[in-house]
């Protein structure tokens, strides 16, 4: 006997593996070994139990070479050889047709008396099992291409939070104040996903915005040091207002400001009538050397400098501001960027100020629309804070919350 001819047969429970062994080797099989365990689930959840028998045809010298008495001639009968034979066969004649064509009476009795063994993977003790004896030749069964069937492993559903119906609207909302479609789906996913489990569906909006928030940095300023902050922008982008509007509230808060005009065109007129009356010295300069002469050992509690304007293809002009901003130890660059602005503009403007490196966004003209979802998603998307919010009547820190409201009122 070589393995290839043991078999391996697999199911749910010993009824179902029976009438597998008896079709595939007839009823004289001979049991090897039974086996029991557990398959599938995930984690060690869900998982079914399933029963492994192993067994093989018998082998020659295991069969009675005897053939059926009714066809024995009668010389054969009269033979002492088949007398002794048939009388040494009779007592199992009974047993025989009470397991009818199925596998011999012990060896299922053998398989039963194991069936409270659950869990045993390793071999069984090996029980001796008479030889099984035939009193008519068996037909030939089937030959089947042996095969050892791996066990079904039923795929684990993947179940996610039902999506209320206000999705749709709700994400939609999002797009209409200015974000992108596709953010405005991720933002929505996340908020089903990880937000729902823990709230209701009527929560949805709130945990939206607040999904969204998440997304959005605000200024963060550690430490101690008199920040020096630039503001850079296109012509007209409100920086130099919003400088303006930031001294002041310094100012009254009892902070030395001193504010930089740094190669601007009005050589910083506009900011010292508006600042000047208020003891907020203003010090114009074309460059930085002579913005360093003109500061000279004055203290400040804080630096502000405007700078002058930078097109789309003004390159020239960006490369020339960055080096006067690193000679003059500027801390923060903030690009002043309008909220009017659509995606595509608002991409450019911060394309052109690359050679400035840019550390945050100051969202200006805030008070000139309430679609300010693409200025917001550059922030994002660049990984940039948004530092301030600034109107034409004055200015506040950016709040990751407000903005999030102001998208999703």
């Amino acid at each position: 006997m070589t393995p290839a001819d043991v078999q391996t047969f697999r199911g749910k429970s010993l009824e179902e593996v029976l009438p597998q062994v008896r079709e595939a080797l007839g009823p004289d099989a001979v049991v090897l070994r039974r086996r029991e365990g557990l398959v599938g689930g995930v984690a060690g959840l869900f998982q079914r139990p399933f029963v492994e028998v192993d067994a093989r045809r018998p082998l020659p010298d295991e069969l009675d070479p005897v053939p059926r008495n009714d066809r024995a001639t009668e010389e054969g009968l009269a033979s002492p050889v088949v007398r002794a034979l048939v009388e040494q066969a009779s007592p199992f004649a009974d047993a025989l047709a009470r397991a009818e064509s199925g596998i011999g009476a012990r060896a299922e009795e053998f398989l039963k008396s194991e069936a409270a063994d659950a869990g045993l993977y390793g071999p069984q003790p090996k029980v001796e099992e008479p030889a099984p004896v035939s009193f008519e030749p068996a037909p030939e069964p089937p030959r089947f291409e042996e095969q050892e069937q791996p066990p079904v492993v039923q795929p684990v559903a993947s179940h996610t939070p039902p999506v209320p119906s206000s999705a749709t609207g709700i994400e939609k909302a999002l797009i209409t104040h200015g974000l992108s479609p596709q953010l405005a789906a991720d933002v929505v996913h996340e908020a089903v996903m990880h937000g729902l489990p823990f709230a209701t569906p009527r929560a949805l909006k709130k945990l939206v915005r607040t999904a969204l928030a998440r997304r959005i940095s605000a200024l963060s300023r550690p430490g101690d040091k008199a920040p020096q902050i630039a503001f850079v922008g296109a012509g007209g982008s409100g920086k130099t207002t919003a400088i303006a509007h930031i001294a002041q509230v310094y100012a009254a808060a009892h902070v030395d400001v001193i504010v930089i005009a740094l190669r601007t065109s009005d050589g910083g007129a506009t900011l010292a009538s508006q600042l000047e009356p208020l003891g907020i010295p203003v010090i114009a300069a074309a460059d930085a050397t002579e913005a360093k002469r003109r500061l000279g050992r004055r203290e400040a509690g804080i630096v502000f400098i405007d700078t002058p304007p930078i097109g789309l293809g003004d390159r020239q002009t960006a490369v020339a501001v960055s080096a006067e901003l690193r000679a003059l130890e500027a801390d923060e660059v903030h690009f002043a960027l309008p909220a009017t602005l659509s995606a595509g503009a608002a991409d450019e403007q911060y394309a052109a100020l690359a050679p400035l490196a840019v550390t945050d966004l100051a969202l200006t003209h805030a008070d000139g629309t309430t679609r300010p979802g693409a200025p917001i998603e550059l922030a994002i998307t660049a990984h940039r804070p948004i530092s301030y919010f600034c109107t034409r009547d004055g200015v506040d820190p950016a709040d990751p919350a407000d903005l999030a409201q102001r998208l999703l009122p």
